[in-house]
């Protein structure tokens, strides 16, 4: 792996950690880094692109969630934390988390299936969300929401590098 992937998976899992941690008093840090990933990417345009298509896409699927009773958050719908979670998270995509890019879009929904849900739990076992339903079903449900939204992000990147790369 590559010392820039490297700093930009160390720079996703500090903003994750930060979340988890710190809630609204890290959205000064995580922006600060959030800011520092993008400064770092070597594919900005196609970075800002992502995010511009991904993010209101993301956000959409939380607050679905949030509003069918699948997460509940200390703010409603859910805190600004979250949101740049997923903001990191797509600067990571074509960094850190390349290899995604690579597989069949049947195997990045199996891979965000079973391993997606794992956050949202770690994120409960620390008290920053509630859980809708007991922890199997979540993974279920949840695991599935979330994989076909990222999947559908997986897609429109792999579009979107066609089309700035005509």
């Amino acid at each position: 792996m590559k010392l820039h992937s490297v700093i930009n998976f160390v720079l996703f899992q500090a903003v994750w950690f930060l979340s988890l941690l710190l809630e609204s008093s890290s959205v000064v840090f995580s922006s600060a880094i959030i800011a520092l990933m993008f400064y770092l990417s070597k594919q900005k345009k196609h970075d800002a692109l992502l995010v511009l298509v991904a993010l209101p896409l993301a956000l959409l699927s939380e607050f679905i969630a949030v509003k069918s009773g699948l997460l509940e958050f200390k703010v409603s719908p859910f805190p600004v934390w979250l949101a740049l979670l997923w903001f990191a998270l797509l600067l990571s995509i074509n960094t850190s988390m390349r290899f995604l890019i690579s597989l069949k879009l049947w195997q990045v929904f199996i891979i965000c299936l079973v391993f997606s849900p794992a956050s949202y739990w770690a994120g409960a076992r620390f008290e920053v969300l509630n859980l809708g339903l007991p922890l199997l079903e979540f993974w279920l449900v949840y695991g599935a929401l979330w994989a076909a939204v990222f999947t559908l992000i997986i897609l429109a990147n792999l579009k979107l590098k066609l089309l700035i790369t005509r």
